[in-house]
């Protein structure tokens, strides 16, 4: 075969490794979730159907957080699954939250619950896991919470203006922090922590697992097997070609003197 037609079939074959990385978007629903109120603070919230980020307000002095775990152990296999075992990257993650009652100024039937307003929250990554829905208080949360003698942390996945303008559902895109995407990467639990921010008026009123649960959005990209540079086997097969050619073109000078 000659090294010209070699040339041509080696170069299909590595061309497949410069065309844009394959990516894919799973999806996984809250393993757990729950809120806790500085208004009540010896009750638990973990059966009823909503949970509420609220600030304090004159009418309603309390301030409402909320706890979602995910367990990712499927996103992982999800992704191992399409892309081969710790062959892709997470390269965004989002949380979408579902609204019943979301419109500013309504009253949620439950008076547990703040009136819905506008303003803004926070999402942080929290790294202990190892809370129950159906038994944390406002006074039990400090325990999971970043405190003297502890080594919990809190990692910030963003501020965002919630608008209470009756939306079904929102979205938000969290910060692509480290913490997250290891955890995510290796199929752990990931717990995540909403709280007004300071001098907020935040009323959020957002569904539980029991009603229409939270989803955690999670897009992953393959990471290619390390290939050779095309342009070097390219350069490589011209030289290779061009001294094919030239030992061709010798040859048949050496016939020619021989006729």
């Amino acid at each position: 075969m000659r090294i010209e037609a070699i040339c041509f079939a080696v170069l299909l074959l590595i061309m497949p490794a410069t065309l844009p990385a394959q990516t894919s978007t799973n999806t996984q629903t809250a393993a757990a979730d729950t809120f806790v109120s500085s208004g009540q603070p010896d009750s638990n919230f973990g059966t009823l159907g909503a949970m509420e980020i609220a600030a304090p307000t004159t009418a309603q002095p309390r301030t409402q957080e909320t706890l979602l775990l995910f367990d990712t152990s499927a996103l992982q296999s999800g992704f191992d699954s399409q892309f081969g075992a710790g062959n892709w990257i997470v390269t965004s993650v989002s949380l979408k939250l579902f609204s019943n009652v979301a419109t500013a100024g309504q009253q949620p039937s439950n008076n547990s619950f703040n009136k819905i307003a506008a303003g803004n929250f926070e999402l942080d990554l929290l790294s202990n896991n190892n809370w129950n829905e159906t038994t944390i208080t406002w006074n039990t949360l400090p325990t999971i919470l970043p405190g003297t003698g502890n080594t919990n942390t809190l990692t910030p996945l963003g501020t965002f203006l919630w608008p209470a303008t009756g939306s079904p559902s929102s979205t938000w895109t969290l910060n692509p922090d480290p913490a997250l995407l290891s955890a995510i990467a290796s199929g752990s639990d990931i717990t995540i922590f909403g709280q007004p921010t300071s001098g907020s008026t935040v009323g959020y009123l957002y569904n539980t697992r029991l009603t229409n649960p939270a989803q955690l959005n999670v897009t992953a990209q393959a990471v290619p097997e390390p290939s050779f540079p095309v342009s070097v086997v390219a350069v490589s097969c011209f030289l290779l070609a061009l001294r094919a050619t030239n030992s061709r073109s010798q040859t048949i000078r050496q016939n020619w003197r021989w006729v």
